[in-house]
C-alpha cells in the first residue's frame, strides 16, 4: 500500500492536531453519578449506536459513487489487544453531605487489566477509533485526614477501610504517526499515538456503587514486531467529576456519625504494557 505525501507527512500532523482540538471542545460536560434501573442498558445502547453510526458513515464515504477504484468495504487496519499495568488515583477531597469536607483522602495503587479493539481508516491511516474496557481494584484504607469545618471540636477525622472495584469503558478518537517504514510495514514500525474521548466508569464499593461519565485521554507508543503483531506502552488519564457514594462513614475520637453521601472527583493515572494483533 502506498501512502502519499498528502496523507502521510505534514498533513497527518495537522490532521491529528485538529482532531484533538475538536475532541477537547466536544468533550462531555461533568456529570453526576447516574443511578436507577436501565442505566447500564442506556449507556450500552449509546455506545453501540455511536460506533454503529461512525461505521455506517465511513462505509458510505468509502463507497460513494464517483470515488476512484473499487468499493473497499472497511479494508482499513483493525487491531485487538490486551494489556496489564498499574493504576494510581490522586488524593482528593471528600464532601460529606451536610457535615464536613475531608481533605487529601488517599487510595492504594492497584493492578489493572484490560482489552481494546480499534480501527485505522484506509483513506487516512493516521486517523482511527478505539473502544476499550479495563478493570482494577483500589482501596480506601483507614486513615486520619484534616477536616473543615471541625467535627465535634476536632480538626481531624478518620475514614473506614473500603475496597473498590473500578470498571472503565471508553471510546477514543485516535491519531498516530509512523517512523521506520519498510516493505512489510509501510506506515512505519514505530508508531507514537494519542487518543481522546468520552468514557463511562462504574465504581463498586462495599456500601454503594457509582456510575459516572468521564473524560479519557491516552498517549502511547507501538512497535510492530511482526507485520501483524505489535507491543505497546501507554499512559492513560481519566477524569470524573462529582462522583457520589452513599453510606460512607467518618468518625473522630470523640464521636461516631451516621453514614453520609460523599461527593468527590476521581482522577486516575494508568500505566500499561500490552500486545496487539493487527488485521
Amino acid at each position: 500500500m502506498k501512502y502519499t505525501g498528502e496523507i502521510y507527512g505534514k498533513g497527518a500532523v495537522w490532521g491529528i492536531t485538529v482532531l484533538l482540538a475538536a475532541c477537547l471542545l466536544l468533550a462531555p460536560q461533568p456529570a453526576r453519578a447516574l443511578s436507577g434501573p436501565g442505566t447500564d442498558t442506556a449507556i450500552a445502547a449509546g455506545i453501540g449506536s455511536t460506533i454503529g453510526a461512525a461505521a455506517i458513515a465511513y462505509g458510505i464515504y468509502e463507497n460513494w459513487p464517483g470515488r476512484q477504484g473499487e468499493p473497499r468495504y472497511f479494508n482499513g487496519e483493525f487491531y485487538v489487544g490486551g494489556f496489564l499495568g498499574a493504576a494510581l488515583l490522586q488524593d482528593t477531597n471528600w464532601r460529606y453531605s451536610g457535615l464536613t469536607t475531608a481533605h487529601d483522602v488517599a487510595m492504594s495503587a492497584g493492578m489493572l487489566g484490560g482489552l481494546k479493539f480499534g480501527y485505522f481508516t484506509h483513506a487516512y491511516p493516521w486517523f482511527g477509533m478505539e473502544i476499550e474496557t479495563n478493570f482494577t481494584r483500589q482501596d480506601v484504607w483507614n486513615q486520619t485526614v484534616p477536616v473543615s469545618p471541625a467535627l465535634g471540636g476536632s480538626r481531624t477525622a478518620s475514614l473506614v477501610t473500603s475496597n473498590w472495584y473500578i470498571w472503565n469503558n471508553s471510546i477514543k478518537f485516535m491519531g498516530r504517526y509512523g517512523f521506520l517504514p519498510d516493505s512489510e510495514v509501510p506506515f512505519g514500525r514505530l508508531q507514537p499515538y494519542v487518543g481522546i474521548g468520552p468514557g463511562f466508569e462504574v465504581i463498586y464499593s462495599q456500601a454503594d456503587s457509582a456510575k459516572n461519565f468521564s473524560l479519557e485521554v491516552e498517549a502511547g507508543i507501538r512497535y510492530m514486531m511482526l507485520k501483524n503483531v505489535s507491543a505497546f506502552l501507554e499512559y492513560k488519564f481519566s477524569q470524573q467529576w462529582n462522583v457520589e457514594l452513599e453510606e460512607q462513614r467518618i468518625y473522630t475520637n470523640n464521636a461516631q456519625f451516621p453514614p453520609r453521601t460523599a461527593t468527590f472527583d476521581v482522577t486516575s493515572h494508568r500505566f500499561v504494557l500490552g500486545v496487539a494483533y493487527h488485521f
